[in-house]
């Protein structure tokens, strides 16, 4: 813990020649695509893009880390971070990164804000494909078009719910990640944690979030489940973990959340 309060970011850091270099950015096309593999857990320094990137896992899990809020990328979800937006992501053991990082005019409608967006089977077949591309593809060919297809399904992605918004006032900013490693602490506990009455705590949790206290901690766990499952931890050792009474509990929490189990959920497309 810091002396402002702010919790400090733990783990493996990554090298900083480990991410994108800038003369990458430079490159004279609509989209620059990098595929790395990385056999440890590691988390990124804050840094930024002169492209709006879209991250993708082809293996384990990726989250990250805005000031606005926390988005989880588990298998068949990527994330979309805007250019110049500060972030640090982090990955699970046996994350293979695809990543495609778009120009910024290279097409209209492009997010403004991070997401966590579903990737179906042709938007994944597609990323696979555009990693393998040249640099310099050719844009008037076959290749051009595949990018094209690509910055158009980009455009329109689906959202999904695997966001924790970050509260906005300096007070409850510096204690948000104490709060969401602690999921079990009661209302009255994190009002006194955040020295607060019960009432001004919880109004001004959901003012800053949009989510009353209670949400928030349970999505907080349900974002924390989809990390330790992307690890390959078991179900029962995931319920266990985040305090569940019993294993069946977390998996109806689950489906509850999801529409589906958590082995269904992390099966991989045909």
């Amino acid at each position: 813990m810091s002396r402002s309060g702010q919790k400090t970011l733990r783990g493996p850091r990554v090298d900083p020649p480990s991410l994108p270099q800038p003369v990458e950015y430079n490159c004279p096309r609509a989209i620059v695509a990098s595929a790395r593999d990385f056999n440890a857990a590691l988390e990124t320094p804050p840094h930024t893009h002169p492209r709006g990137q879209l991250i993708y896992a082809e293996r384990g899990t990726l989250t990250t880390t805005s000031a606005t809020g926390t988005w989880v990328a588990p298998p068949n979800r990527a994330i979309w971070i805007p250019a110049e937006i500060t972030h640090v992501t982090r990955l699970t053991v046996n994350t293979e990164v695809r990543s495609i990082f778009i120009r910024k005019d290279a097409i209209p409608g492009l997010p403004i804000h991070c997401a966590a967006v579903q990737v179906n089977p042709l938007l994944r077949e597609l990323i696979l494909a555009v990693v393998r591309l040249r640099a310099l593809y050719d844009e008037d060919g076959a290749d051009g078009r595949l990018v094209g297809v690509l910055l158009d399904r980009v455009a329109a992605l689906p959202q999904e719910p695997l966001h924790l918004p970050t509260p906005t006032s300096a007070k409850l900013r510096a204690i948000a990640p104490d709060l969401a490693e602690r999921p079990d602490l009661s209302l009255t506990e994190a009002a006194r944690y955040a020295a607060m009455s019960p009432r001004s705590f919880a109004r001004h949790f959901l003012v800053e979030t949009g989510l009353t206290f209670g949400a928030w901690q349970r999505q907080a766990r349900l974002l924390r489940a989809l990390e330790l499952l992307g690890t390959g931890m078991s179900v029962g050792d995931v319920a266990f973990r985040l305090g569940y009474q019993s294993t069946s509990a977390f998996i109806a929490m689950f489906r509850q959340s999801f529409g589906s189990t958590p082995a269904r959920y992390f099966e991989r497309s045909a």
